[in-house]
């Protein structure tokens, strides 16, 4: 195992606002909602 330096760590970053991690979120949905469509529409075919 190779040590790693403290300074590349990525636990000191900010957090993310709630309004991006909502947009997140939002997007993820969508992206499911359009998949699973296409794939209810392939499995009806």
């Amino acid at each position: 195992m190779n040590p790693v330096a403290t300074e590349d760590s990525v636990l000191d970053t900010t957090p993310r606002s709630l309004w991006h991690a909502l947009g997140d979120l939002a997007v993820s949905a969508v992206v499911v909602s359009a998949i699973a469509l296409i794939v209810s529409f392939i499995a009806a075919a």
